[in-house]
């Protein structure tokens, strides 16, 4: 996996000139790559050279749903948020594992969440590096225990998660966590450790279902725990072309209203493809749907916007699009 920001994507989404960007470039003496006359470079210089501000946060992909892209978005998230120069940590909860296997990190040397919790040791015991910028605490069958075990140890919901996991903060400005499609004890403290729970939901009755299944569980745990949780859902694999893409898109709208995250993932095979190839999306330089619909939800989640009103990157083009979009018939 050798994911790339090229500059021409940082001047449209940051309203800056390329040539500025180049010459900061040559004056700070940053890591940089060449291919074709296109500039690129990954996190350390991203870092340096953009300098960009984050309000460190913990998100949970979470739905009662599989099939919905939950690990595909949750590292295509990963890994641009990274490219931004954001310190990213990647959390797989999920006992099958995917979000790690597409990382490609073998974890029978690595302790996992069951372990760590019984054998009390410090959740940076489990942490791995994947790129620069972004590492991930991966996980295995054995994670499928995890209800049982904290239904069985009577452990607080409301803090084993949330101790394990908010000191990281001081280290990451983001924390994405993949759970696995169910209801449970562990889902249920993922809940009320995170800042954000994004659902993503495809064009699908089932998913539909699955969706307000969950947003009437985090009802309850609201309920039970005298707290608050912020749930946003996410539109994937949207196609305009099919009327149940819209009536989907529709649904949420009126039903979810300032919630929704407005950025949706268009319908597109590559995010299966790379899983398969153990790279990501971002490994190559050339402009794809699925680079764009993920760097829109990258730059919603991490609050990055032009630097100028006037700017007419593609953050504000595709705005425009899915406004067309959402008020077709």
């Amino acid at each position: 996996m050798d994911p790339k920001m090229l500059v021409s994507e940082v001047s449209l989404a940051l309203g800056v000139t390329s040539q500025s960007l180049h010459n900061q470039i040559k004056r700070k003496n940053l890591h940089h790559s060449k291919s074709r006359n296109r500039v690129y470079f990954s996190h350390d210089t991203a870092k340096t050279l953009l300098g960009l501000d984050f309000s460190s946060q913990i998100i949970a992909f979470q739905i009662v749903k599989g099939g919905t892209g939950k690990t595909s978005i949750c590292l295509s998230t990963g890994i641009r948020s990274c490219l931004y120069g954001a310190k990213t940590l990647l959390i797989d909860l999920d006992q099958q594992g995917n979000l790690t296997k597409a990382c490609r990190i073998d974890t029978y040397d690595t302790p996992i969440m069951i372990e760590l919790i019984n054998q009390g040791l410090p959740i940076e015991e489990g942490i791995v590096n994947v790129v620069d910028g972004l590492d991930i605490l991966p996980s295995r069958i054995e994670n499928a225990l995890l209800d049982s075990n904290l239904m069985l140890k009577r452990l607080p919901l409301d803090r084993i998660y949330k101790e394990m996991i908010h000191p990281l903060k001081d280290k990451y400005d983001l924390i994405l966590i993949d759970c696995p499609p169910a209801l449970g004890s562990s889902v249920t403290a993922i809940a009320l450790a995170s800042d954000t729970i994004i659902s993503p939901v495809t064009p699908s009755e089932f998913s539909l279902e699955g969706l307000e299944i969950t947003k009437n569980e985090i009802k309850n745990i609201e309920k039970n725990f005298q707290t608050n949780i912020k749930i946003r859902p996410l539109l994937n694999e949207f196609d305009v072309r099919t009327s149940l893409s819209h009536e989907t898109m529709n649904f949420l709208i009126t039903n979810y209203d300032k919630h929704l995250i407005k950025p949706v993932i268009r319908k597109n095979q590559e995010f299966e493809n790379v899983l398969i190839k153990g790279i990501s999306i971002f490994d190559t330089l050339r402009n794809t749907a699925a680079k764009e619909d993920i760097d829109l939800l990258t730059r919603d989640l991490l609050n990055i916007t032009a630097a100028t009103e006037n700017s007419t990157g593609s953050i504000q083009l595709a705005k425009q699009k899915l406004d067309v979009i959402m008020n077709q018939d």
